[in-house]
């Protein structure tokens, strides 16, 4: 009787199967998913800065262009 060599380690895997020592799992945090910000176009342009004030040198001043 002669079994395939595939047939031959599955019959010895199941005879030793508690025997194997379990290895342990390591157990990693899984990144959390962030909640995306869902900001409006005059947020996103105050952010950038476009609404602020714009300074130029005048004289050794700095004066509001505009």
């Amino acid at each position: 009787m002669n079994l395939s060599f595939k047939d031959q380690l599955r019959d010895w895997k199941q005879q030793h199967q508690e025997s194997t020592p379990k290895k342990k799992k390591k157990h990693y945090r899984k990144p959390q998913k962030r909640k995306s910000e869902h900001l409006s176009e005059s947020d996103i342009k105050s952010l950038m800065g476009m609404n602020r004030a714009t300074y130029r040198r005048h004289r050794g001043a700095l004066r509001q262009r505009g």
